[in-house]
């Protein structure tokens, strides 16, 4: 049993301890170092909200180094494990190919897995995973391309493996490469980077409008998509998954961390999230109020963090619930509590994947004794963690589930597999998320018809969710009648309409009846559905609808949402406005660390990275260059102007030279007052003559003519 919240912020909360404060930490031994707690301990020292209790589902060695798992659906829980990662401080034979996928199963219904299969083994640290119909969806670290696996005989095991999706090697740091695959419902699959459709039996790529976030991914009951960055627990929600991304700005208290487990190793004091990620929308009724909420993990500050998105004006609005002001969701006071994923089950709880290890820093973050010209802080975590034992910390892990005290309520697993085409349309109306994405998944991949008629009744289900599910079911089939969808563009739920809208936009050109239907909408009371119009119109290069634009933005002034995208369509003005590729590059690549670039963005007390604005620096296109290819670290400019991110990472295994070019571009006539772009044969022959460079630049180093 887990410790309940008390009322008060826990004393591990107010302050950060380190060896020189604390009494006696938690795991500390005699001799100073932090001994691992047994599987039982560990449990009692993680804090859950009152109502609920944490259970083990799985634990070393069934489970090692757990990054990420889905479910099938049948109940089997898929587990990536890293079983390379940081093996000691320097990162040692981190890409060799021994990780493993493992599928764990529970027997006998008792919320305990009891039976464990490698499925598959000798892998490239799998990073993404989707359970399909048939197959199961794997992509790996430094390679795009996705896998499909199949258990032909059903033992747990793969037999074989095709390429679903042919893509390239992958530079760069492994925190920074695409992840995720979600199920969303508009028939599409989503990763932090990219969209995919599959399609008999064939896994396409769709287009994209950028990247969601750094490390997991989530959706809500209507198809929003939820992306996070370390420090941002929240990143480019705002419209339905496909659409232009928007990132509001976050109330101050949505960052806050407010539990510090006594040995942060993070590089400050502690009063923000670092290291979010891996993040689930609590989407079935065993949550009660908190159903809708968003959930994310900090390995770093030891908490599970809960978020409210709350409606106002057009827009989700993150915002900290009252219960959880001066506390955490979930938190423990365990030096090797570690959770790193989030996902819901088929039970209604929610599942976390905990890595219990020591380090969760990639070596280009961990300078140890080997480094050169190391960050200062980031050095001395380094001495401390060793002194402290937790170096030596990894090959564990363990996965628990949130439920109800009283488990009574829990759902119970159906093998969906068995399950017709045609019947699987009755589970469109479950109460809760998982099981209606799952039958809705199941129904599409299958490419089976026989279910159209009993989905087509859904269209007057009482169930909203299930009412837009079956739009895009029968939309998918092209089943999809003209009378179907102009009753649901008057449909009484707000959202089954923002579906319409969005299911009209390829009727327009074939039937402008939809036209004049969607326009019909732009003084809907809904803030939502004329948000959706006024993107749904915006690839209509028309008369009317640049003036159906004008009048649903006169006409809604108060309605954030479409201020935010009126304000973003027309953000590039005059000679800026053939920069957008790089403009969107740079929106889903630097903004997390410059901000805007005028302003940059604060952390610690000081600018997490350089802002661009009276910056000289920004005219020198060698240098520029240079720095987008191999990083820089330590001090910058003739000052030694020092920030809080210590080093930028290498972009040139990741970007090719057309688009560092484009995003150079764009920086450079922003705000170094280029008058002459930089050209990919520019960027190719300074990649060529720094190819040799293995280390991020110094700024004299950067500087120097010579290198």
């Amino acid at each position: 049993m887990s410790l309940k919240h008390t009322t008060l912020t826990h004393i591990f909360g107010i302050l950060l301890l380190t060896p020189s404060f604390a009494e006696k930490m938690l795991n500390q031994l005699a001799d100073g170092t932090l001994a691992p707690l047994s599987i039982e301990e560990s449990l009692k020292h993680i804090e859950v909200p009152n109502g609920f209790k944490l259970e083990l589902v799985a634990s070393e060695p069934m489970v090692q180094e757990p990054v990420c798992f889905t479910f099938d659906s049948d109940g089997a829980l898929f587990v990536c494990e890293w079983n390379s990662y940081m093996q000691d401080q320097y990162g040692t034979d981190q890409d060799k190919p021994v990780s493993r996928i493992v599928k764990l199963t529970d027997t006998n219904g008792d919320g305990k897995m009891d039976k464990r299969t490698v499925f598959a083994k000798d892998l490239m640290l799998p990073r993404s995973i989707l359970t399909l119909h048939d197959r199961v969806l794997v992509r790996f670290t430094h390679n795009s391309t996705i896998w499909s696996y199949f258990d032909d005989n059903g033992d747990g095991i793969s037999d074989r493996k095709e390429i679903a999706l042919q893509g390239s090697s992958v530079g760069g740091n492994i925190e920074h490469q695409d992840n995720s695959l979600i199920w969303n419902s508009d028939n599409k699959i989503y990763a932090t980077g990219q969209i995919y459709q599959f399609r008999d039996g064939k896994l396409t790529q769709q287009r994209s409008h950028g990247r969601y976030g750094q490390w997991g991914l989530t959706r809500d009951d209507v198809g929003r998509i939820y992306g996070s960055h370390n420090s941002a627990p929240l990143k480019n929600w705002f419209n339905l998954g496909g659409y232009p991304m928007g990132n509001p700005s976050l109330a101050k208290e949505t960052f806050k961390a407010n539990f510090t487990c006594e040995v942060d190793d993070a590089t400050d004091s502690g009063r923000n999230v670092t290291a979010t990620g891996g993040q689930t929308i609590l989407r079935s009724e065993q949550f009660g109020e908190l159903k809708g909420a968003l959930v994310i993990p900090d390995s770093v500050r030891r908490i599970v963090k809960l978020v409210t998105l709350d409606q106002n004006d057009g827009q989700i609005t993150p915002a900290t619930h009252d219960d959880y002001k001066n506390t955490e969701f979930i938190r423990s006071a365990d030096t090797y509590f570690r959770p790193v994923w989030t996902g819901m089950g088929p039970d209604g709880g929610l599942y976390i994947a905990d890595m219990s290890r020591g380090i969760v820093q990639e070596s280009q973050w961990f300078p140890t004794e080997r480094t050169k010209n190391p960050n200062k802080d980031w050095l001395e975590r380094y001495y401390r963690t060793k002194a402290w034992g937790m170096l030596k910390v990894n090959s564990r892990g363990r996965i628990y589930r949130l439920i109800p005290e009283d488990s009574a309520n829990l759902e119970s697993p159906i093998q969906l597999s068995t399950v017709s085409s045609a019947d699987l349309a009755n589970y469109l109306e479950h109460k809760n998320g998982w099981w209606r994405d799952t039958a809705h998944k199941l129904i599409v991949c299958r490419n089976d018809k026989s279910a159209i008629p009993n989905v087509r009744k859904l269209l007057n289900s009482n169930n909203p969710f299930t009412r837009l599910s079956a739009l895009q079911i029968l939309d998918f089939y092209s089943s999809l009648e003209k009378k179907e969808l102009k009753s649901a563009l008057k449909d009484m739920n707000e959202n089954v309409r923002v579906h319409a809208i969005s299911l009209s936009e390829k009727r327009f050109t074939s039937d402008p009846d939809f036209f004049t239907l969607v326009s019909n909408l732009a003084t809907d009371p809904s803030p939502f559905v004329v948000a959706q119009l006024y993107l749904s119109t915006e690839k209509l290069n028309t008369t009317d609808s640049i003036n159906l634009r004008k009048q649903i933005v006169s006409s809604h002034p108060n309605n954030i949402a479409v201020a935010s995208l009126d304000r973003k369509k027309n953000k590039l003005r005059g000679s800026l406005k053939k920069y957008i590729p790089g403009h969107k590059i740079y929106q889903s690549l630097c903004i997390d660390c410059h901000g805007q670039g005028n302003q940059g963005i604060e952390s610690m007390g000081k600018l997490f990275a350089p802002k661009f604005t009276r910056n000289s620096r920004m005219a020198d296109k060698v240098y520029l260059t240079k720095v987008l290819l191999h990083g820089i670290t330590g001090p910058l400019g003739e000052n030694e102007e020092t920030y809080s991110a210590g080093i930028m990472p290498p972009m040139g295994a990741t970007y090719t030279d057309q688009e560092l070019a484009d995003v150079l571009n764009y920086i450079g006539r922003r705000w170094g007052k280029w008058k002459k772009d930089i050209s990919a044969d520019e960027i190719k022959v300074i990649r060529a003559a720094t190819s040799e460079r293995k280390l991020p630049w110094t700024y004299s180093e950067a500087k120097s003519k010579k290198s």
